[in-house]
């Protein structure tokens, strides 16, 4: 299109201005085929030569002379012949014959014909045809000849005719459209040189423009809700470069620290423990960052195609990788699910929110405690919950723990923050939501559940 010259480009203008010229098209197209049928009608029915004959043998019947009769009737056709020439429709000139009561003729054109018979009826006469007459009456038998029009002839005057009213309306048609259609366009063009100075590094704000017509307005509301959006991401984005940055200054500071301490220690025991406490800080700086990739992944990547899978097998799977860490802990798991749940689903966000579920009840669990999961299906979709006797949330605390970054008080377990965040932002992308309540009874207290609610269109797979 770069190379296309600008007069010939598309534009709403032009294509209102062509969709007018086609609907001018097919209605003349409409009126000519209507006018050749009423013509071709008219003179199947009540031809006009047999008008003209009827009056001019009422006239000549009053005249007894054949002298006089002959003398009226030709000055009469040479006036009709006269008017006929200036006409664009006629094809030659009328001839008539006039005959005496006593059988002979009175009158005859140049050119000779006769009729055998009283009526309309269509002859040929020197090898052209004619639409002819005959009316006998009690003086005079009047024959009339008029040449007969061709079907191109008819279309040819009847075009000529409508086509001239079609071009003297089409621009008493065109002006009021083409005013309509720039003036109607004046917010749109106004719009686009908005967006053309908009600077999305600072101005971010609604642009507000009136559009005016109800056709444009929701043009102008897709795009402040586009900003809208935009914005927001990029608020997102700088609370989260913010707060990563701050989280992970401290276990580099202490991978620093134990660092420095590994080298300067004396004595086997001062190393080890400083070896280990590098080694913690080490992991927590990795699973800290593995967290971070994971979430931007979530914010930024497309979804991945859905694959086919086993929902209870897929759950049996992710509690068997953490079976061993489950027993080192004294902590008991459990699965209720059916047989087979076949879904199709992102995997990659699913193990997202299994794991970080997982991880989070095993990091808050004591020894001899708790955690089933529950896989059941309901009218709405699939339901999957991960239940434990742990410390639980606070009530106050629960509208906050799906926030980045947001860790619990009371307790002093290590965690970036992030874990919840992670599973909320998987589970919108799978098109669920993730909720909070009570888990699992326990002597003084109850612990936690989370309950991952998918759509039922996931369901269905065979």
């Amino acid at each position: 299109m770069s190379g296309t010259p600008g007069w010939l480009r598309p534009t709403l203008t032009r294509r209102l201005i062509g969709a007018l010229l086609l609907a001018f098209t097919l209605c003349a197209v409409l009126l000519l085929v209507e006018d050749q049928l009423d013509i071709q009608d008219t003179l199947a029915t009540d031809p006009g030569i047999r008008q003209y004959g009827r009056e001019l043998a009422a006239g000549l019947e009053e005249i007894g002379d054949d002298t006089l009769a002959a003398r009226v009737l030709d000055g009469h056709l040479r006036h009709v012949n006269r008017l006929r020439e200036s006409q664009r429709m006629t094809q030659g000139p009328l001839l008539a014959r006039l005959i005496g009561p006593d059988g002979r003729p009175a009158y005859a054109s140049a050119t000779a014909f006769d009729l055998d018979k009283p009526g309309v009826g269509e002859h040929q006469i020197a090898g052209r045809t004619y639409w002819t007459y005959r009316q006998d009456g009690p003086h005079w038998s009047l024959r009339l000849a008029e040449p007969a029009l061709s079907r191109a002839s008819l279309l040819s005057f009847a075009s000529w005719e409508l086509g001239k009213q079609l071009l003297l309306g089409f621009p008493l048609m065109l002006l009021p459209l083409w005013i309509a259609v720039y003036t109607g366009l004046a917010p749109l063009r106004h719009f686009a040189r908005r967006l053309h100075g908009l600077d999305l590094r600072q101005d971010l704000a609604p642009l507000g423009v009136d559009l005016r017509y109800g056709e444009l307005r929701p043009l102008g509301q897709a795009f402040d809700a586009l900003l809208q959006r935009l914005r927001l991401r990029r608020e997102r984005e700088r609370a989260f470069v913010h707060e990563a940055a701050h989280e992970l200054r401290t276990p580099l500071a202490v991978v620093a620290t134990q660092a420095h301490a590994l080298v300067q220690a004396n004595d086997p025991a001062s190393r080890d423990a400083a070896a280990a406490a590098l080694q913690r800080a080490i992991a927590r700086s990795a699973h800290l960052s593995r967290q971070l990739l994971d979430l931007a992944s979530l914010d930024n990547e497309q979804p991945t195609a859905p694959i086919t899978l086993d929902l209870a097998h897929f759950c049996a799977a992710r509690l068997a990788e953490q079976a061993p860490l489950a027993r080192d802990r004294g902590i008991a798991l459990a699965l209720h699910a059916p047989e087979r749940m076949p879904v199709r689903i992102d995997a990659t966000a699913l193990h997202s929110i299994l794991q970080n579920l997982l991880d989070n009840a095993l990091r808050y669990v004591g020894r001899g405690g708790r955690i089933e999961v529950c896989l059941q299906d309901s009218p709405d979709g699939p339901r999957l919950a991960v239940a434990d006797d742990g410390p639980g949330i606070a009530p106050a605390d629960r509208s906050l723990v799906f926030e980045r970054f947001w860790r619990g008080t009371g307790h002093d377990m290590p965690g970036s923050g992030l874990g919840l965040a992670i599973v909320a932002r998987a589970a919108e992308r799978l098109g669920g939501d993730v909720s909070l309540g009570d888990g699992l009874a326990r002597p003084g207290g109850h612990g936690v559940r989370f309950e991952l609610r998918l759509p039922a269109s996931v369901l269905g797979v065979p």
